[in-house]
């Protein structure tokens, strides 16, 4: 893709940038923002990555060599500031807020669909991208810049977690060009893989169990609802840090185009996910309940006070009214 000029001039010109990331920081985010960090430093600058709260335990392996911060209560020095994908502040929670206090530039690199530019100095924004770290992959070769190592295995960890490992319909030929010039440097695939999906908790199977458990089929066939509570998961002596396992097994059945998993997370706030197949744009129905995300993966975060029940019920609906909506467009 063509880079605009003046994301190009931000990034040439910084000496201090600081690189951010939404909350709860999945492997495309996290791999996203230390890609860049590690471009960044080989260019001269003195990056600092600070994430809004901790990130997917997954992709702790990429802190032996990229350490981050997680925001407290102050934002350090900085010149230019970064959010790599995601392109809305209150998706980085208190950070968001204190961004929003601070005079410097804010560059965003995203390939989530755009809502709002004006936050924004400059974009580098690709819906078409499989996954921001493409789009960092990509940027490296605008700014004349190899990857190294580092930069490499947090490249390749962003773009193989958002195509499912190059199984999504996402993961078209752009992108499998790059994973193949990715591993082509020496990057070893297979140990990477056995670090994000191989290291699970032991309690992973029954938490798997707990949310199958309360899994339906809606009116529409092609739908299907699950979700769990702390108390199921105490109860069998399971835990879900993850849920791709279960949506995936609920996508699997050859009737479903799209499933959505309602999860009650440790502070008792219920959280939703979403996934479909083929043609329902979930990130739509996302959106009724005040999340987002994409076509065939999004989510959304119930305010505290929503009980799971509740929770629950409005998924069910927005779920339904959004599948019969799409159906008849």
């Amino acid at each position: 893709m063509a880079f605009s000029p003046e994301a190009i001039q931000l990034l040439r010109e910084c000496q201090t940038p600081l690189i951010a990331g939404h909350l709860r920081a999945d492997g495309d985010c996290l791999g996203s923002a230390i890609a860049l960090s590690q471009v960044l430093r080989d260019m001269g600058k003195e990056p600092q990555i600070m994430m809004p709260d901790e990130p997917d335990g997954r992709y702790g392996f990429l802190a032996a060599h990229t350490p981050w911060l997680i925001f407290e209560d102050e934002l350090p020095e900085h010149d230019l500031f970064i959010v790599c994908d995601c392109s809305v502040l209150p998706r980085l929670g208190r950070m968001g807020e204190a961004i929003q206090n601070v005079a410097t530039p804010r560059l965003v690199i995203d390939h989530h669909p755009l809502d709002d530019p004006s936050p924004w100095t400059a974009l580098i924004h690709d819906p078409t991208a499989a996954a921001s770290g493409l789009l960092i992959y990509e940027l490296a070769q605008t700014l004349g810049v190899p990857l190294n190592g580092r930069a490499c295995e947090a490249a390749f960890t962003a773009l193989m977690t958002d195509t499912g490992w190059l199984k999504y319909s996402n993961a078209d030929a752009r992108c499998w060009g790059a994973a193949a010039d990715l591993v082509a440097g020496g990057l070893d695939s297979e140990k990477i893989y056995r670090q994000i999906y191989q290291q699970n908790e032991p309690g992973r199977p029954r938490g798997v169990a707990a949310a199958l458990a309360n899994h339906e089929s809606l009116q529409e066939p092609s739908l299907a609802l699950a979700w769990v509570s702390q108390g199921d998961l105490q109860e069998s002596g399971g835990t879900l840090e993850d849920t791709d396992d279960v949506l995936d097994l609920m996508r699997a059945v050859s009737s479903v185009e799209a499933v959505a998993l309602v999860v009650e997370r440790k502070n008792g706030v219920a959280k939703v996910s979403f996934r479909s197949k083929t043609w329902l744009d979930v990130n739509l129905i996302a959106k009724t309940l005040g999340g987002g995300g994409h076509a065939r993966a999004a989510g959304a975060t119930f305010d505290g006070t929503v009980a799971l029940s509740d929770a629950v019920h409005q998924v069910r609906k927005a779920l339904l009214d959004g599948f019969s909506a799409q159906k008849q467009s």
